[in-house]
C-alpha cells in the first residue's frame, strides 16, 4: 500500500535581542522590517538607521510624539507577525505529525485486511471437509438403500438400528455443518464491519486533515494580509514627511487667519474710538467758538475788570444801606413828610439795584465759568490731539501688518483647501472597491451591517424601510426623514455612509440661513478668498479620484429650522438637470489660482455620486417643507422600532467599499427588466377611477415628474426584494396623499375623502394588486377622524 508523506516548512524567525526601553526604537524597526522581508522572501529594503533618524530630527515635538507611537504599533505588528509565523510553523508540524498518524493507520488497516484474508484461507478448507463429509454420507445413504433392497425379513431390527445411528450421524453432521457455516457468518461480517469502521475513521481523519488544511491556507492568508498592512504602515512612514509638512502648513494657515480676525477686530475698536474722538473734537471746537462769541461781547474787557466793577457796586449799595440805617436811626421820630419821601425814594432805589445786583452776580458766575471751560477745553484739545497723533501712528502701523497679512493670504490662493486636494496624493489614486451584484442581497447585507455598525447601541430597521431608501436612492439625490426624535434619521444617514465606505458629511442647519452662501460659503473681496464651507469641500471630494467611484452623503440635520426653498434653492434646480449640468456658480470671474476640477474656475458640479439626506422634526421651532421640496425628494417617515424587528446580526462581515459604479449599473439593470409592468401600471392608473375622482373632487393630477419617478423607483424596490404594492403604496402617499394635496384640507368635505378612499380601493382591486394601500388609507383616515373632531 502506497504512502504519501508530505511535510510543510516554514522559514524560522530570527530570534530578536532584547534592547532596552531607554535605546532608541529606529534599530527595532529596522529589524523587525528586516524580518518580515524574511520572512517573506522578498528583497531587504535599503533603509538606514541615519535615514530614520534623520527624518524623525525633522519633526516637530508633538510630531515626533506621534512617530514613536507610529513605531510602536509597527513594532507590535513586527511581533505579531512573528508570533503568527511560529504558530503557522508549529501547526505545519502537527499536521504532518497527524499525516503519519494517517500513514499509520493505514498500514494498520492494511494489515487487518491481510488477517481476514489468511483467515478466509484457513475457513475454505474447513469448508473443503464439510463438503467432502457431506459426500459421504450421501454414499452412506446409497448403501443403506442397498442393504434395505437385500435385507430379508428378520433384519428389519437391525436395519431400524442402522437407520437410526446413520440418522443420528446424518443429523449431528448437519449441525455441525451449520455452526461451521454461521461461525463464518458471524467471523465475515465482524470483519466487515471493521473494515467499515476503520474506513469510515480514516476518512473522518482525511477530512479532519481537508479543514486544517483549509484553516493553515486562511491563517496564511491572514498573516500575508497583516504583512501588507505593515507593507503599507511602512510606505505610510515614509509620506510622513510631506504630509507633516502640509500638516504644518495647515495649522500655519489656521493660525494665520485666527490673527487676521483679531486684527480685523482690533482695526474695528481702534475706528470706533477714533469717530469718537473726532466727534468730541467738533464739540470742543464748538465750544471754543462760544468762547470766542463772549469774548468779542465784552468789547475787550477783562473779565477780573468785571469783577472789580461788580464790588464797586456792591459796595456801593452797602454804603446806602448803610445811610439809609443811620437816617432811619437818627429820624426815628422824625414823621417828617420829606424824611418819609427820602426814605420812599431810597427803598425804591434799592428795589431797583437789587435785580441789578443780582444780574451782575449771575454774569460774574457765567464769567468764571466760561474762564475755567476755557481753559479744561485747551487742555482737552491738547490731549485729544496728542490721542490723535498716538492713534495715527498705530493706524500705520497696523495697515501695515494688515496689507502683509493680506498678502499672505493672496498667496494661499483663493480656493487654498480646494487646491490641497488637488495636491494631495492620497486624493488622486482610485479607492479599491467591490461590485454591487443582486440588489435584494445588497439590501439584506445592508440591513445587517447597519445594524452591527453600533454594537453598543444597534440600529434596527425594518427590511421594507431599507427597500424603500434603495429605492429612493435611484428615484432622487434629495432625501427627507421625517418622524419624532430618537427614531433613527440621523444614525440612518450616517450608518449607511458607514457601511458603504462611504463619506458622510454632517451640517447642522441654522435658523437664519437665507442663501447658499450660508451652505456653500462666500468670498471676501478685502482678503481675495473664498471661505469654503463642508458643503463645498464635500462636494469637490466626491469629484476627486479616491472618491469618484464611491457613496458620497451630505446630512443636513434639522433642515427645516430654516426653509430649504431658500438656502437650497440652487441645489433643487440643479438636480432637475442633467448631470453635467449640474452647476451651481460661486464667483462672478475666475481666479487666477483656481482649483482644476471647478467648471471655469468659477462653479462647482453637483456630482452624481452624492446624495443630500435631511432630517424633518415637526415642532413650533420649524418650518412646513414648501411643495417645491417635497415635490423633488424622496421622503420617508421612520417609525419607533419594534422589538420584533430585532434579530442578530451576522458576524465578521468585514468593511465593504461599494462601488458607486456598479450600483448605478444594478439600477439600470433593474429599470431594464420591470419597465413594461411599471408602464402597465401607470398606464392603468391614468385611466382610473382614482384619476377621475382626484381631478373632479380635489384638482389634483399625474404630472410627469410622479412618473418619471415611478419609473425610477417602483422597478428598484422590486429588485431589492420588495413588492411593487409597497412601492405604489409609498410613492402615492408621500405624494398625492400628504398633507396640503387630498388630506389636511379645509376646502373639502368628509364626502370627498371617503370618495377617494373607495375609489384608490377600487383601482387597487382592478390592478390586481395584492393586500390593501395601507399608507394611503391611513392617511385618509387620520383626515376623516380630525374632521370628525372638528379640527
Amino acid at each position: 500500500m502506497a504512502k504519501n508523506k508530505r511535510k510543510t516548512s516554514f522559514p524560522a524567525p530570527q530570534q530578536q535581542s532584547a534592547v532596552p526601553k531607554t535605546n532608541n526604537k529606529l534599530s527595532g524597526l529596522l529589524g523587525a522590517v528586516q524580518h518580515m522581508a524574511d520572512v517573506a522572501q522578498v528583497t531587504r529594503p535599503t533603509w538606514t538607521e541615519a535615514q530614520l533618524d534623520g527624518l524623525q530630527h525633522a519633526l516637530t515635538d508633538e510630531r515626533k510624539q506621534e512617530f514613536q507611537a507610529l513605531l510602536d504599533n509597527f513594532l507590535q505588528l513586527g511581533k505579531d507577525a512573528g508570533a503568527a509565523v511560529e504558530r503557522a510553523a508549529q501547526q505545519a508540524s502537527e499536521h504532518a505529525a497527524r499525516l503519519a498518524q494517517i500513514d499509520a493507520r493505514g498500514a494498520a488497516l492494511a494489515a487487518s485486511q491481510q488477517e481476514s484474508e489468511q483467515l478466509a484461507s484457513t475457513l475454505a478448507p474447513r469448508e473443503r471437509a464439510c463438503h467432502e463429509r457431506e459426500a459421504l454420507l450421501m454414499q452412506h445413504d446409497a448403501a443403506l438403500a442397498i442393504r434395505e433392497e437385500n435385507a430379508a425379513a428378520g433384519f428389519l431390527r437391525e436395519r431400524a438400528e442402522s437407520t437410526q445411528q446413520l440418522r443420528a450421524d446424518l443429523d449431528g453432521l448437519a449441525m455441525q455443518r451449520l455452526a461451521l457455516q454461521a461461525e463464518f457468518t458471524s467471523l465475515g461480517e465482524t470483519r466487515r464491519v471493521e473494515l467499515e469502521e476503520k474506513v469510515e475513521l480514516q476518512l473522518q481523519a482525511l477530512r479532519a486533515r481537508e479543514l486544517a488544511l483549509d484553516q493553515q491556507a486562511a491563517e496564511q492568508e491572514a498573516s500575508a494580509v497583516r504583512l501588507a498592512s505593515g507593507e503599507r504602515a511602512l510606505l505610510h512612514a515614509k509620506r510622513t514627511g510631506a504630509q507633516i509638512e502640509a500638516m504644518i502648513r495647515q495649522e500655519l494657515d489656521a493660525e494665520l487667519a485666527d490673527q487676521r480676525a483679531d486684527q480685523a477686530a482690533v482695526v474695528a475698536r481702534l475706528q470706533e474710538k477714533l469717530d469718537q474722538l473726532r466727534s468730541d473734537n467738533d464739540v470742543l471746537n464748538e465750544q471754543i467758538d462760544e468762547y470766542v462769541a463772549l469774548e468779542d461781547a465784552l468789547n475787550g474787557r477783562e473779565p477780573v475788570a468785571l469783577l472789580d466793577e461788580l464790588d464797586q457796586l456792591r459796595r456801593s449799595v452797602e454804603d446806602h444801606a448803610r445811610t439809609i440805617r443811620n437816617l432811619e436811626a437818627a429820624n426815628a421820630r422824625d414823621d417828617s413828610d420829606a424824611v418819609r419821601a427820602e426814605r420812599d425814594q431810597l427803598a425804591e432805589a434799592l428795589r431797583t439795584l437789587r435785580p441789578e445786583l443780582a444780574d451782575l452776580k449771575q454774569q460774574s458766575h457765567r464769567d468764571r465759568m466760561g474762564v475755567m471751560e476755557k481753559e479744561q477745553w485747551a487742555l482737552d484739545k491738547r490731549m485729544l490731539q496728542k490721542s490723535k497723533e498716538l492713534l495715527e501712528k498705530g493706524l500705520l502701523e497696523l495697515e501695515g501688518r494688515i496689507s502683509s497679512l493680506t498678502e499672505d493670504a493672496q498667496h494661499q490662493g483663493t480656493f487654498p483647501e480646494l487646491v490641497r486636494m488637488d495636491r494631495d496624493n492620497a486624493m488622486q489614486l482610485p479607492a479599491a472597491v467591490q461590485a454591487v451584484g443582486d440588489l435584494a442581497s445588497f439590501t439584506e447585507e445592508l440591513r445587517e451591517r447597519i445594524a452591527a455598525s453600533q454594537p453598543a447601541n444597534p440600529l434596527y430597521f425594518g427590511l421594507e424601510d431599507l427597500q424603500l431608501f434603495v429605492g429612493g436612492l435611484a428615484m432622487s439625490q434629495l432625501h427627507v426623514f421625517q418622524g419624532i426624535s430618537g427614531t433613527g434619521k440621523t444614525s440612518l444617514a450616517k450608518a449607511f455612509a458607514s457601511v458603504v465606505g462611504g463619506s458622510c458629511t454632517d451640517i447642522a442647519v441654522q435658523a437664519g440661513w437665507r442663501d447658499r452662501a450660508d451652505l456653500l460659503g462666500h468670498y471676501n473681496a478685502f482678503e481675495k478668498r473664498y471661505y469654503e464651507k463642508d458643503a463645498l469641500q464635500a462636494l469637490y471630494r466626491a469629484q476627486t479620484p479616491a472618491w469618484s467611484d464611491r457613496i458620497n452623503v451630505v446630512l443636513l440635520d434639522e433642515m427645516n429650522l430654516s426653509r430649504p426653498e431658500q438656502y437650497f434653492a440652487d441645489f433643487l434646480s440643479a438636480l432637475e438637470k442633467a448631470p453635467d449640468q449640474r452647476l451651481i456658480p460661486l464667483m462672478e470671474s475666475r481666479p487666477p489660482d483656481a482649483p482644476g476640477r471647478l467648471r471655469d474656475g468659477r462653479t462647482i458640479r453637483v456630482p452624481e455620486n452624492v446624495w443630500f439626506i435631511g432630517t424633518a422634526n415637526q415642532d413650533e421651532t420649524t418650518n412646513e417643507l414648501a411643495d417645491k421640496t417635497h415635490d423633488r425628494a424622496f421622503v420617508m417617515e421612520l417609525r419607533s422600532r419594534h422589538k420584533d424587528q430585532q434579530f442578530i446580526p451576522r458576524k465578521h462581515l468585514g468593511q465593504a467599499n461599494y462601488s458607486f459604479q456598479s450600483l448605478t449599473a444594478a439600477f439600470a439593470k433593474a429599470h431594464t427588466t420591470y419597465r413594461k409592468e411599471v408602464q402597465d401600471i401607470l398606464a392603468y392608473l391614468g385611466q382610473s377611477q382614482l384619476t377621475q375622482v382626484l381631478e373632479a373632487r380635489f384638482g389634483q393630477g399625474w404630472g410627469n415628474r410622479l412618473e418619471r419617478q415611478a419609473m425610477q423607483f417602483l422597478p428598484v424596490v422590486k429588485s431589492a426584494g420588495g413588492t411593487f404594492e409597497l412601492a405604489l403604496d409609498h410613492l402615492l402617499a408621500t405624494r398625492m396623499f400628504r398633507a396640503g394635496k387630498v388630506t389636511g384640507r379645509y376646502d373639502i368635505e368628509t364626502g370627498d375623502l371617503r370618495a377617494v378612499e373607495q375609489a384608490l380601493v377600487d383601482t387597487w382591486a382592478g390592478m390586481a394588486r395584492a393586500g390593501v394601500p395601507e399608507r394611503c388609507l391611513l392617511a385618509i383616515e387620520k383626515d376623516i377622524k380630525r374632521r370628525e373632531r372638528g379640527g
